[in-house]
């Protein structure tokens, strides 16, 4: 699901009417390369406790990749290197949910499960 920054204030918003949030936080992404670990995006997470336990709303913000290249070396013992070329304006935004299991794992909620809660 797509959810833009306006979008995610007002589900902020929105739960933050019904429910507890327990916790509000954005971390770094960060993306291996062939030049090192770089930040690759954001993720914004909020944990709110509910009737049904506690759930983890994840929205992580990322750049929009223009153009992906695999390079192959041709020597023997060195691996295919992939360069990622990103927009400097366009974003994608993508936007999970997970429920605290029993054993206090947090687990993704699917299209199936967001049903039989509804």
């Amino acid at each position: 699901m797509n959810i833009d920054n306006e979008h995610w204030e007002q589900l902020k918003e929105n739960l933050n009417g019904k429910f507890e949030i327990i916790e509000d936080t954005t971390e770094d992404l960060m993306m291996d390369t062939g030049e090192g670990e770089i930040k690759s995006g954001e993720q914004n997470v909020l944990i709110v406790k509910t009737p049904m336990g506690e759930i983890k709303v994840v929205r992580e913000v990322k750049p929009k990749v223009l153009d992906k290249k695999t390079i192959f070396s041709h020597r023997q013992g060195q691996s295919a290197q992939t360069e990622y070329k990103f927009s400097a304006t366009e974003k994608t935004y993508k936007l999970r949910l997970y429920k605290q299991d029993d054993m206090g794992e947090w687990q993704e909620l699917n299209e199936e499960s967001l049903k039989g809660m509804i």
